[in-house]
């Protein structure tokens, strides 16, 4: 998500700071990342998918 191959807290305030962003958003392209499973929406999915990550 940050680009620095480690997935951290960073990660998910990344995430939930693109929360709601579709592709449908004029600024899709700067919140695409924070779209971890590839929907075209960043939702409650992506967070958890992060927050599951950082627990591993």
């Amino acid at each position: 998500m940050n680009g620095d191959s480690k997935v951290s807290i960073g990660d998910l305030a990344m995430v939930a700071a693109a929360y709601g962003k579709t592709d449908a958003d004029a600024d899709w392209n700067q919140y695409k990342s924070a779209d971890i499973n590839h929907d075209k929406k960043v939702d409650i999915d992506d967070l958890a998918a992060v927050a599951a990550k950082i627990l591993k």
